[in-house]
């Protein structure tokens, strides 16, 4: 870790930008609570991703986009760094010492957050430290383990009420939730599930933090009808005016609750709960200390940087939220084109995941795709019941070596292309490709590297499921070798992406009409679990 810039803020703060590689760059913070002294409480709030895979409406992490998760040893290594930095302090003895794995990240999406709390705590008897976690609930059969792995951390090493967990909720509306947290999650009710397991006698109870933008209530009612206060208490925060904020509107500062929010927390106090009013600080706002926000010159770049591609995004032919209603439009226009049925064959069958790599990904890349991030959700989908089914899940990446290009006509037909080496040849993170299944080509066609062809036959392989991009070159190419070598696709239309609508929806007609079967992800999904359950 190479600290690159340090900014100090007297009596509240030291934040720090590092960068563990040339595509990562973290910030963490060395702070105490206003009035304070560090000496009797500190705190520090470190990074368990590099940007963020969630993307919260106020956060600017997010907007950097995802650039991987940190191993435990590099967020062990912002605590100790933070140590090393105050040696009049000794952790071990600190009567009070608080660990937010809260600065950057999501961090039930980073396997390696449960291993780095163990180490944490082996490290040293520390009583007086205090591990925090802050997420935002995030639903996969995937991530379930990692919540059951965390409930045994906490038992395990930091029992006595030294651990604090919270649910970033944001709101009871669930479409509002929606709008804040643009991913799948757990439902209040699973929360409420999730968190009574969790506290035993002597924990501290799950914090649930709301934070209502402008307009927008705090239901006590609801609240009350969902949880109950001996394992929950309730947390209402500002939202900070951060870019991310800025852009969706949603700035809402407060130095006293406004009195909506008083009324509802009086509410929640009368039936029981613990409520925690937790102002704005203007030195905090000042100094970029509070949760969402960024303090360095280069992740706030990122971040509009990101937020300007959002906008490119929207005003795409589709979007994560508009895409079930546009592929229902979509298969209704292929209704005349495929006269042949054919059986989707689980046992037989292979997901092929194409060129879904940064190079087309990152919104920094000159080869950008946004409808490419619509379609990320899906894929993901896929990929999580191909493997909960023991099916293969592979990838291809299109990367070239050297200026020569391999000998092919690519650079004189794009003027950017990907090199072998470079960010853009790395598949997306947040699809956890495996070494061994990544396929790298120099061909539109996935089959243009022989050695795709041998794995599948290895396996048995007759059918594939193909998602990625672009619907129009590299997925429908790849359809049309797998065609002439006997093997049956089956195109995900809400997992594939093209430059425009006319280029995607021309695409699935012609794979339509002459070689493969055009279908939708739940409906792959669906006969997936279907297999699983008669097995």
């Amino acid at each position: 870790m190479k600290i690159v810039e340090r900014r100090d803020v007297p009596g509240l703060a030291t934040l720090y930008l590092a960068e563990l590689d040339a595509a990562r760059r973290i910030e963490f913070v060395d702070t105490m609570e206003p009035g304070v002294p560090k000496a009797e409480k500190w705190v520090m709030m470190i990074s368990t991703q590099a940007g963020c895979a969630v993307g919260c409406r106020m956060c600017d992490a997010g907007a950097t986009g995802y650039h991987g998760n940190l191993s435990a040893p590099e967020m062990l290594e912002q605590i100790r760094f933070i140590a090393a930095q105050n040696p009049g302090l000794d952790l071990a003895r600190h009567p009070k010492v608080k660990i937010h794995f809260a600065r950057m990240g999501e961090p039930s999406l980073n396997p390696a957050v449960p291993q780095a709390l163990r180490d944490l705590a082996r490290e040293s008897v520390r009583p007086g430290l205090i591990a925090s976690v802050s997420t935002v609930a995030p639903k996969s059969p995937a991530i379930a383990p990692w919540f059951e792995e965390l409930r045994r951390v906490k038992d395990e090493c930091f029992p006595g009420g030294r651990f604090q967990l919270q649910f970033s909720l944001h709101a009871t509306d669930e479409e509002i939730r929606h709008k804040i947290v643009p991913i799948k999650k757990w439902t209040l009710e699973e929360v409420a599930d999730y968190g009574r397991r969790f506290v035993r006698p002597g924990d501290r109870k799950v914090t649930l933090n709301f934070a209502p933008g402008p307009g927008e209530a705090l239901d006590a009612a609801a609240i009350a009808r969902v949880f109950d206060p001996e394992h929950f208490l309730v947390k209402v925060t500002p939202i900070n005016p951060t870019l991310s904020a800025r852009r969706s509107q949603t700035t809402f500062v407060w130095t006293q609750a406004p009195e909506p929010i008083r009324a509802a927390a009086a509410e929640l106090e009368r039936r029981g709960f613990e409520v925690i009013l937790s102002p704005s600080f203007p030195e905090e706002i000042e100094s970029e200390t509070s949760c969402g926000q960024l303090w360095s010159q280069s992740l706030k770049g990122a971040a509009s940087a990101g937020l300007r591609a959002e906008r490119r995004e929207r005003r795409g032919y589709v979007t994560a939220d508009s895409m079930a209603q546009r592929a229902e439009a979509w298969m209704q226009a292929l209704d005349q084109e495929s006269s042949r049925d054919r059986a989707f064959e689980p046992e037989h069958a292979a997901l092929l995941v194409v060129d879904m790599q940064e190079f087309f990904l990152d919104r920094h890349s000159p080869a950008y795709l946004p409808p490419g991030r619509a379609a990320l959700f899906n894929i993901r989908s896929l990929i999580e019941a191909f493997r909960r089914a023991g099916r293969p899940v592979l990838f291809t990446v299109h990367a070239h070596e050297g200026s020569t290009l391999d000998g092919s006509l690519m650079r004189d037909w794009w003027d950017e292309v990907c090199l072998a080496g470079s960010p853009g040849a790395r598949v997306a993170a947040v699809l956890e490709p495996r070494a061994a299944d990544v396929f790298f080509k120099t061909g539109y066609s996935a089959f243009s590297n022989p050695a795709l062809e041998g794995r599948l036959r290895a396996e048995g392989v007759s059918q594939l499921v193909l998602a990625g991009v672009k619907t129009d070159l590299c997925v429908e190419s790849t359809a049309r070798a797998a065609f002439d070598l006997g093997c049956l696709t089956f195109v995900s239309a809400d997992a594939t992406a093209a430059r425009s609508e006319e280029q995607h929806v021309a695409a699935l007609r012609a794979m339509a009409r002459g070689f493969s079967v055009v279908t939708r992800a739940a409906d792959v999904i669906a006969k997936l679990s279907m297999e699983t359950r008669k097995s």
